[in-house]
């Protein structure tokens, strides 16, 4: 029902740009340019109307844009950037500047896509003609690939399990064994569980908001049903927590209570942990795009060298 009425609010709020007549439209633009609030707002119905989701955009997508235009006027600002009319050199300053408070080459191409969906939403309402981002590219990762997100070890996910309290275990095994992405996990509904079905399963609103389903592995179902009996008031969510930082927090809490590394690896890390077991227990690469809900195989193809790394080295013995 809560996202039910969030989405009824995100469509009446675009319709109040979409209605608008193009005259109109622009010289609202224009005005918005000078306040942030309605500025987010011109943002929000052009992603809503014009975006590849539609209707269907997350509400974790929506919150990663206004975090990133955010941030982008907070930069316009202390640089005396015009929005309307920005220097060409602008969008390319805005990434390097972002690359140097430190952020992840991921977090930096999230708050590049805002800022670009920004321009495009002024363009849309033709209050500006303006592309300072056309052809700007953060610089490349020196992190590699692998080194990124790594998967938590079979013991060290046991060792986890055990530490956590239910609501933990649950998190835990949401994200170590049905693959769940953290938006996944806080938002999963209780109604979505089938703990009763042949075979146990989930129902999850995934990316591009796709409707699939997860089968439960046998210590995943035992958990949420400990949890569910326990806390027949909370919902329609299965956690007590709404927001990414709710999942967040919970697994770096129990990190540190069980002594296991968080950093570098975070909620996602389980993710990772998920399809690297598929693979190493049965070496098929379509297994692991069907668990993990790939769109492609190549999506996939990480896990073979995360199972690689998991195995003793060769020359360990001689």
């Amino acid at each position: 029902m809560a996202m039910m009425l969030y989405k009824a609010n995100l469509q009446a709020r675009a319709w109040t740009w979409a209605d608008l007549e193009p005259d109109e439209l622009r010289r609202r633009a224009i005005q918005a340019a000078r306040d942030r609030e309605a500025l987010w707002g011109l943002t929000e119905a052009h992603l809503l109307l014009n975006g590849l989701a539609g209707a269907r955009v997350s509400a974790h997508t929506v919150r990663a844009y206004h975090k990133g235009i955010l941030t982008f006027l907070d930069f316009a600002e202390k640089h005396g950037v015009q929005l309307l009319r920005p220097r060409a050199n602008h969008g390319v300053a805005y990434v390097r500047w972002l690359e140097g408070q430190k952020l992840s080459t991921s977090s930096v191409r999230t708050r590049l896509a805002a800022a670009r969906k920004l321009f495009s939403a002024l363009r849309w309402a033709d209050a500006s003609s303006a592309t300072p981002f056309a052809d700007v590219r953060p610089a490349p990762d020196p992190v590699p690939r692998t080194e990124k997100r790594r998967p938590y070890t079979d013991e060290e996910i046991a060792l986890l399990v055990r530490t956590g309290d239910t609501e933990e275990k649950v998190i835990l095994l949401l994200g170590a064994h049905a693959g769940l992405r953290v938006s996944e996990i806080c938002s999963l509904q209780r109604q979505d569980v089938h703990l009763d079905a042949q075979p146990p399963h989930l129902i999850i609103t995934g990316k591009r908001q796709k409707r699939q389903s997860v089968p439960l592995s046998r210590s995943l179902s035992q958990a949420l049903q400990a949890w569910l009996a326990g806390t027949p008031s909370l919902g329609p969510q299965v956690i007590a927590g709404k927001s990414s930082d709710y999942v967040q927090n919970r697994v770096k809490r129990v990190c540190e209570r069980a002594g296991v590394r968080y950093e570098r690896r975070q909620v996602h890390g389980l993710r990772h942990s998920a399809g690297t077991r598929v693979y190493t227990d049965t070496g098929d690469l379509l297994a692991v795009r069907d668990h993990l809900r790939h769109a492609d195989i190549t999506s996939s193809e990480i896990y073979v060298e995360y199972s690689r790394k998991q195995k003793p080295s060769a020359v360990r013995n001689w």
